[in-house]
């Protein structure tokens, strides 16, 4: 699985590639939804774990950007943030797609929501072959 990382925030940027890749996902890494808009142009991905509040092009444009683009409009998306409140929640919006996990949360607790989405998306793949 490929995922793509997006976050101003270079440490949490690199802890987060570092823990996916020992995981054993594919991991690339964007600091802004400007640079992450431009690598999905160029590469395909399975998913994608991006912060909310970023400069220059932020998560919810940068969710509404993926919505809009056909190679990618139905990767699973996951809005991670260091605010979890509820305004913050309702901004992952189609519960088939979208998901939000604070930067509090445990890595353990992200892992298995990214198997879950693997079975999801494992599952939908055979109904569809």
């Amino acid at each position: 699985m490929k995922i793509l990382v997006v976050d101003d925030n270079r440490s949490f940027l690199d802890v987060m590639g570092n823990l996916l890749r020992d995981e054993g996902y594919q991991v690339l890494l964007a600091e802004d939804g400007k640079q992450a808009r431009e690598i999905l142009e160029m590469e395909p991905v399975d998913l994608i774990i991006s912060d909310i509040f970023m400069p220059t092009l932020d998560g919810t444009r940068f969710h509404s950007y993926v919505r809009e683009f056909t190679e990618a409009r139905d990767v699973p998306f996951i809005f991670v943030s260091g605010y979890d409140d509820e305004s913050t929640r309702k901004l992952a919006v189609d519960s088939a797609r979208d998901f939000f996990f604070s930067k509090t949360t445990p890595f353990e607790e992200v892992v298995s929501l990214i198997q879950k989405i693997e079975q999801a998306q494992s599952l939908k793949s055979t109904v569809n072959h």
